[in-house]
Parts: structure tokens; C-alpha cells; sequence
């Protein structure tokens, strides 16, 4: 069944179609990689050869693995999600990794983070700096809805403030944040075409499209955030390729100073970080 499997995702040319093959398998027996190899030979009733080969026929349509699956794994955490939400990539985990770096290095309690999607952010960054309290905001409901859930799977809930709110516009300005983080909508809005289709046909495309020239959230997330850092702050933006330097600029012309780009593990610019010290 297995290899009936492989060979149908081959056919319609999905990448990596060994990996989803047995990750399918492994779902639908409730299994791992290990029990699937020792058994390899053991028969499956009817029931789980249909649902297997629905879910296989679902991949070859292109529908990502991580929503037919329904979970994906991100610094080591396990988050809930389907079409409304963003998968986590492990890109991300550079963002998350500098905010945990910037918490510790200067005492950071609060912290807002903006467009959390899956919630995979505030999370991570919850279960690895136990004593930072988070707001984050989106302006899905049925995206809160699933980092609602992710938080008290990863029994953080008690830490995190979900709102709805379309950018900070229903935030309370009574709280001191000390870091503003966001990985925002970035893609051109006339390249989204140009996306995989697992992409542009599969995840919310408020959460893919960043305007014109991909560069409005930076803008609009970077002017508001000075209504609400009453001291010293931070700011962390992970940018798309290419991007950095237009961000930085941004980050400039709204008076953000100390700016730092740092990369990924490929070398990529993959977060722009900023400081905003009030007048």
C-alpha cells in the first residue's frame, strides 16, 4: 500500500512523495516511522486503505500535508492547523530565536506580537522565557481560534492575551511593551500568483499578501507601534527576500535607530531588528 502510495504522488508530481507517502501512513495507523519499517508486511483492513489513499489523493490535488494531517512542528512544539492559519516554517524560528535572545538580554516581560496566525510566535516564546507576559493580535477570529488552542496545548494560556484586531487598532495603550514582534503579510501582491500552488491555493491569502510592493505592513505596523512605546523598545520583523534593506529604510524614516539585520542559517537576511526610544 505503501508503495501504491509513492507511486500516485510521484505521478502527479509532488515533491518529496517517499516523505508525505509514509507520513501518511504513519497518520492514518497512528503509528511512527519505526512500527511502519518493522511491519511493513502486515495487511491493512479495507477501511484503512480507503482513508489512506483519500488522504494520498488529497496531497496529489496539492493540498499541503500539514493541513490533511492538521499539525505541524515548530521549535519543538507541536501546533494545531488548517486553512486558516499559516503553516509554521522553520524560517520563522530565526525571528523566534532573536526574540528570546533580545527578552533575555534586556528583562523583557511584555511583549506584543502582531498577526500570530497559529499562534506558533507568542508560544514559542512563552514556553522558552517563563516569565514574559504576551498580547498578540489578528484580525481573523478563526485564526485566534486555533492559537487559543495551541496556547493551552502547550499549556501557555495562562500568558498569552488574544485580540481581534485589525493591526493594534483594539490594543490597550495602558500596558508598557517592551518588544513588538511580527512576521507580516510580505509578498507582492502581483506575485502571489507566482506562489506554489500549495501556497496560493491552500493558505489564507489576507496572511500572504503585503500590498503593492509587499512592503505595507512594515510601514503601517512600524507608525503604529509608536503610539504605544511610552519607553525604550524593541522591534522584530522577519522580511522576505530582499526585503531587509527596505524594511531598514523603513524603520529609519519612522525613527527607529540601532537597526540590525540578521540572518538565517542559509545566509539569507531573514529579521530586521529596530529600537524606538520616545521623546
Amino acid at each position: 500500500m505503501l508503495s501504491n502510495g509513492i507511486k500516485y504522488l510521484e505521478e502527479n508530481q509532488v515533491s518529496d512523495a517517499k516523505i508525505d507517502a509514509n507520513l501518511l501512513l504513519e497518520y492514518v495507523l497512528d503509528v511512527n516511522k519505526v512500527y511502519i519499517i518493522i511491519n511493513g508486511n502486515e495487511e491493512l483492513t479495507k477501511e484503512q486503505i480507503d482513508k489512506y489513499m483519500e488522504l494520498i489523493r488529497l496531497r496529489a490535488d496539492k493540498k499541503p500535508l500539514q493541513y490533511i494531517i492538521g499539525h505541524q512542528e515548530f521549535m519543538g512544539l507541536d501546533f494545531i492547523v488548517n486553512k486558516n492559519v499559516l503553516i509554521p516554517r522553520q524560517d520563522t524560528e530565526v525571528l523566534v530565536l532573536e526574540a528570546i535572545n533580545c527578552i533575555e538580554g534586556n528583562n523583557i516581560i511584555n511583549i506584543l506580537e502582531i498577526g500570530t496566525g497559529s499562534g506558533c510566535i507568542p508560544i514559542s516564546i512563552c514556553e522558552n522565557c517563563k516569565e514574559v507576559i504576551a498580547t498578540t493580535v489578528d484580525i481573523s477570529d478563526k485564526a485566534i481560534e486555533i492559537a487559543k488552542k495551541n496556547a493551552i496545548a502547550n499549556e501557555v494560556s495562562d500568558r498569552i492575551t488574544f485580540i481581534q484586531s485589525n493591526l493594534l487598532s483594539n490594543v490597550d495603550k495602558d500596558i508598557e511593551y517592551e518588544l513588538f514582534i511580527s512576521n507580516p503579510p510580505y509578498i507582492k501582491k502581483d506575485d502571489i500568483n507566482d506562489l506554489m500552488i500549495e501556497v496560493k491555493d491552500h493558505e489564507p491569502i489576507n496572511a500572504l499578501d503585503g500590498g503593492k510592493d509587499g512592503l505595507y505592513f512594515y510601514r503601517e505596523i512600524s507608525k503604529q507601534v509608536k503610539d504605544f512605546a511610552t519607553k525604550k523598545s524593541y522591534i522584530l520583523y522577519e522580511v522576505g527576500h530582499n526585503q531587509s534593506i527596505e524594511v531598514k529604510n523603513i524603520l529609519e524614516d519612522y525613527g527607529y535607530t540601532d537597526i540590525e539585520i540578521i540572518k538565517d542559517l542559509a545566509g539569507i537576511n531573514r529579521v530586521v531588528k529596530g529600537v524606538y526610544r520616545p521623546l
